[in-house]
This record gives structure tokens, C-alpha cells and sequence, in this order.
């Protein structure tokens, strides 16, 4: 078998219904939505309100094991708040969490995790992807998984703090520490009536995206902070913020880092809602195009996306691993820029050329294309890759990846076929050189390494979605049970045999015997691995 598909993801008894009533649906995400706090960028806060919890169990020793949080009793229900800005990493079912919540965070240019567990489904405000800020209200507490009395009585949140990320190598340190420093938070998003800081200044912003060469309004306090930036950042934050309202965090200056470019304030972190799903990629693809296309109104020196580094005269590199999505640049665009000194109080003059005012002017999405992986539903150690590689083209999610694996290889890193498929993937070896690439830069080239194998996975069957997709617009091929059915025959049979058959494969017994069933079997497992299930 050739390897794992690349493509949207959907139950399949709802795929027909919702093609017919959202057909049109835009899947812009919509300036301000989702809630943001009115806390300067940067703030810790705790994550529940004084006078609403107390400190039950503390970290440390606790009997036979080792307690790595601190846990906050109360009554169940009472509100809890994302305790930094961040991008949710999970969010659903863990072991012994009953539900967790996991955020990373960007703090002083190190990676920290704050996980907050014991929440029920109906409690929980955000998705994995989610852009967060401090104050936010994120979830409730509950009495779910493993609590001490059972029930309403043992209601409470436990709360860890990790250095260097939950999900990727860290260690956990003592809450404690955190809440030393913290503020109370300040609650805004779900239920809450105050204000929405966000939309203070989208007029502004809207006015600016629609006259090129204009003064650019100041960044919404919402947004991000423009202290002790110098002008070219500031130009590329203000008009970045023009022209994709869907940014809700710019990231700006640090008084430290191991690299000079935010203490010198030169350098911003454009912030990607959803940036696992196709429509992250794909809103974080269009600011690189703007940014570049303007590279010498905005004096750029470099940016980097997705691991790879772009100079200003299009130079690229590839980065190396450097453990994370946040340290490798999946969940923010970087735009470093010359510099230009400090503002003096004259205007900032945008770009002349226009900057492309895109909100609700997106493109439909297909259905299905927005579902992710559940969390916990693969192996740990294949889970960032799976998310990484379902974030490669608009047509594919981590779910249908992961599926696709568990029908391949059952997730065995080391699996070897009767016809020589290789690794997790399975990949042929005639296909893998085509596709395989050094994604772990541990200086080698695999179809057993999981990253190389699945980020292959998902190049290949980008691959093969975009033909189907020509094909189909071309009147070669048809899809009268959607297009997902053909990625995955494809993978199986070859995209020849569509294209022959005009779509489904037909006119051979391994079609009826073997992909067939193949894709009927990965179908009817995607609301395992897909959180759209739990929706």
C-alpha cells in the first residue's frame, strides 16, 4: 500500500447534510471573535478569582506519588481563566483529568504550559488551536476523572505549570511560583457582559486597509502593545493588523531572548488563530505573501513560518527542530525588520501599495475541513506531527491522518509489510524518495522516523488531493459521495485507477476485495479520532 491520505475530515452521515445547508459557508474566522482579555500583553494571572477557591493540595509528594499541580477546591461551575496569553494545545479527554485543558505559552522567549484539569464536556469554552488571553474565561470548575471525595464534594481545578511545554519534553514546576507574580484575572470571552476590547479600533483599521499610503491607526490595545518598538515594526504590526482582522495577538517587544531581535524591538509575532487547521495555514500563508510582497516599503531583514526562514530578497532556509510549535514558528508568523529608531510623534505612513482588506471576502471551505485531531486519541509521540502534517493544504485534517494510520499500521513505528511498505505511513520505498524529507533534522532521512513519516504522509496525499481536485474541476472525474472517498481510493489504488474509472475504481477484484473496504474501514473511524465528534 502506498501510504496515508492528506484531506479534509468529516463524519461521513453528516457530510451530506451539512453540503446541502452550508454550502456557502464562509470559515473566516471574524475579527474580535472568541473573546480577549483587557490585560496588557505579557500578564500571568491566576487562573480563579480570589475569595473563589483555597488551596486544597499543594505540589509535591502526596502519599505514593508525586503531585504535580496545585489543586484550587470550589464549588463546581465557578469560572476559571486562561492564566497567561497562549494557543491552546489540547483541550478534551486525559486520563485521570476527565478533561484538561493544556496552553502554551510565549513567556520572556520561553515555552511554559499551564494545564488546568477535572473539567465536565460542557464546561469547556475552548478548542485545541485557540488563540487565548490572559483573564479569559476558558472553562468551569468540575468533579470529572480521578477526584477525592467522588462527586460535587471533591469538585476543584487542578492546575500545573511546565517548563519548556506539557506536550513537548518539558517539566513540571510548582504552581506556587506562578501565582507569586500573578495578577487577579479579568475575566472577558464566554458569558461575560463586559465590552469586547477587540473591536476598539477596527474602524480605524478598516478605514486604513481601504487607503494605501494613508497613516496607520495605532495597534488596538487588544491586539498587541507598541512600547519600545521602533518604526518598521510598528509599520509591519499596524498594517499587518489592517489587512488581516483576524489576528487577535501581535506579539512585540521582550526585555530578553537568546536572539536580539524582540529586546531590540525590532521583531513582531503574528499570532495564527487555529494554526493546525488548513484555514491557520492558509490566513499565515497570506500574511507571509503580504508581508514579502511589500518587503522594501516595510524594510524586512527576515520572517519565518512553519520552520522555514525567508529573507527579504526571498532567500530560504529550513530551521531545525527546536521543540515545539511555538519554538518552531506553527502557531506565529516572525517578521523581523532594519529597525527605522523610535517613534517622535509623527504619523506612520502605511504601505502604498493597498493592503488587501480580506474579511468575510475568504473563500468557502469545504466540509469537514475544519476538524481536528482529539486529543489523546494517538500515540503521544505521534500526535504534534499528525497536527502538523493535517495543517499542510486546505484538504487535509490531523483526524483523517490518523485514521489513515490506524488502518496502515496500527501507529507501529517499526511496521514492515508483506510487500515491503515501510514504517508507520507503510510508505513503498518507489514513493517515499518522492516524499520523505528530514522533518526531525536528526540528519537522516526515514519512512520509520515519525516525524519524516508523517509529514511525508501528508505531502504525499497533498499531492494527490490537488490532482483529484483538477480533475474533478476539469469534468475527468466525479464525486457523487464527496471528494474524501477518492483521496483515500487514490492512496490506495493509485490516482491512475480514479482518473481511468472517472472516479471510484471499478473493473478489477482488488478494487471490490481491497480498497473498497479500505476506505469504507478508515471512514467509519474518523469520529475517533476527530474532535469534531465530541462537538
Amino acid at each position: 500500500m502506498a501510504v496515508v491520505v492528506c484531506v479534509s475530515v468529516m463524519l461521513v452521515a453528516i457530510v451530506v447534510v451539512i453540503n446541502e445547508s452550508d454550502e456557502n459557508d464562509s470559515r473566516c474566522i471574524p475579527a474580535g471573535s472568541g473573546g480577549v482579555g483587557s490585560l496588557p500583553a505579557g500578564s500571568t494571572v491566576a487562573p480563579m478569582k480570589a475569595g473563589t477557591y483555597r488551596i486544597s493540595s499543594r505540589f509535591g509528594p502526596r502519599g505514593e506519588e508525586f503531585h504535580k499541580g496545585l489543586d484550587f477546591a470550589a464549588a463546581a461551575g465557578t469560572p476559571i481563566y486562561a492564566a497567561a496569553d497562549g494557543v491552546v494545545s489540547a483541550a478534551g479527554p486525559a486520563s485521570g483529568f476527565g478533561n484538561w485543558i493544556v496552553i502554551d505559552h510565549n513567556l520572556d522567549g520561553s515555552i511554559v504550559s499551564t494545564v488546568y484539569g477535572h473539567m465536565f464536556d460542557s464546561d469547556m469554552l475552548v478548542d485545541t488551536g485557540d488563540q487565548v488571553h490572559a483573564g479569559q474565561e476558558i472553562t468551569r470548575v468540575g468533579y470529572n476523572g480521578q477526584v477525592l471525595p467522588p462527586g460535587p464534594a471533591g469538585a476543584h481545578l487542578h492546575f500545573e505549570t511546565w517548563a519548556g511545554g506539557r506536550l513537548s519534553g518539558g517539566h513540571a514546576t510548582d504552581p506556587a511560583v506562578w501565582l507569586a507574580d500573578a495578577a487577579d484575572p479579568v475575566a472577558s470571552g464566554p458569558g461575560d457582559s463586559e465590552p469586547n476590547a477587540s473591536s476598539q479600533g477596527t474602524e480605524e483599521l478598516a478605514a486604513a486597509a481601504s487607503a494605501p499610503g494613508a497613516p496607520l491607526p495605532p495597534l488596538p490595545a487588544s491586539v498587541g502593545s507598541e512600547e519600545h518598538l521602533q518604526l518598521d515594526a510598528i509599520r509591519a504590526a499596524r498594517a499587518i493588523a489592517a489587512a488581516f482582522p483576524e489576528v487577535r495577538t501581535i506579539g512585540g517587544w521582550r526585555p530578553s531572548d537568546p536572539f536580539p531581535d524582540h529586546p531590540s524591538g525590532r521583531a513582531i509575532d503574528v499570532m495564527i488563530p487555529q494554526y493546525t487547521t488548513g484555514e491557520g495555514k492558509a490566513l499565515g500563508d497570506s500574511i507571509v505573501d503580504f508581508v514579502m510582497s511589500q518587503a522594501q516599503e516595510f524594510r524586512l531583514d527576515y520572517l519565518i513560518w512553519r520552520g522555514e526562514s525567508t529573507t527579504a530578497q526571498g532567500q530560504r532556509t529550513v530551521m531545525s527542530d527546536r521543540g515545539g510549535d511555538t519554538a518552531n514558528h506553527y502557531d506565529h508568523v516572525h517578521v523581523t525588520v532594519r529597525g527605522g529608531g523610535y517613534p517622535n510623534g509623527s504619523a506612520i505612513i502605511g504601505p502604498t501599495g493597498r493592503i488587501p482588506n480580506h474579511a468575510g471576502d475568504c473563500a468557502p471551505v469545504d466540509v469537514g475541513q475544519d476538524g481536528d485531531l482529539a486529543s489523546g486519541s494517538v500515540p503521544p509521540e505521534f500526535e504534534q506531527w499528525y497536527r502538523r502534517a493535517g495543517a499542510l493544504c486546505p484538504q487535509i485534517s490531523a483526524a483523517l491522518l490518523a485514521a489513515q494510520g490506524a488502518a496502515e499500521s496500527g501507529f507501529d513505528q517499526h511496521a514492515v509489510s508483506g510487500s515491503g511498505a515501510q514504517g508507520p505511513a507503510q510508505f513503498m520505498p518507489g514513493t517515499w524518495s518522492s516524499y520523505g524529507a528530514d522533518d526531525d533534522a536528526n540528519g537522516r532521512v526515514s519512512a520509520f522516523d515519525i516525524a519524516d513519516a508523517l509529514m511525508g504522509q501528508g505531502r504525499y496525499m497533498c499531492a494527490i488531493a490537488q490532482k483529484i481536485d483538477d480533475w474533478i474541476d476539469e469534468g475527468r472525474v466525479h464525486a457523487p459521495n464527496g471528494k474524501l472517498e477518492l483521496y483515500l481510493a487514490a492512496y490506495n489504488a493509485g490516482e491512475a485507477a480514479v482518473l481511468a474509472s472517472g472516479g471510484f475504481p471499478t473493473g478489477a477484484a482488488d478494487y471490490v476485495v481491497q480498497t473498497r473496504p479500505y476506505v469504507d474501514t478508515i471512514l467509519a473511524s474518523l469520529n475517533e479520532f476527530s474532535d469534531l465528534s465530541t462537538q
